[in-house]
């Protein structure tokens, strides 16, 4: 990975530690998504409820961490959204595998996509 890439997994991976140290994930908490949108920024929700044939579950905020927003999330607009949605898969896959001792990547389900956009299922 090139430093911005690096820096950018450190800045996501420091937002996820700190929800899971500060903020207690609910038992029926099945699925997380982190939506992309425009300019690039990254949320993070949680839900009650995954289909994989039906992306609505990603609408339903059963679970919305105080620190929804990740900060210092810097992409350069420039990139395609294409191209940062598959910045966003890898580092997000690579967090899992890393930190995959953390609660809140205990979920059954992960996803990320952009907000009006369709869903990649990381786990």
């Amino acid at each position: 990975m090139n430093t911005e890439i690096n820096d950018l997994k450190e800045i996501l991976k420091r937002w996820i530690v700190n929800i899971d140290k500060t903020e207690e994930l609910p038992s029926d908490i099945v699925a997380l998504s982190f939506n992309l949108y425009e300019p690039y920024g990254i949320e993070m929700v949680g839900s009650t409820w995954f289909d994989e044939k039906d992306e609505d579950w990603a609408c339903d905020e059963d679970f919305e961490p105080i620190q929804r927003n990740c900060p210092n999330f810097e992409i350069s607009d420039n990139l395609k959204w294409e191209d940062v949605l598959e910045i966003v898969v890898a580092i997000l896959k690579d967090l899992i595998e890393d930190l995959s001792d953390l609660r809140i990547f205990k979920v059954e389900h992960i996803a990320v996509g952009f907000v009006d956009g369709n869903l990649i299922i990381i786990k």
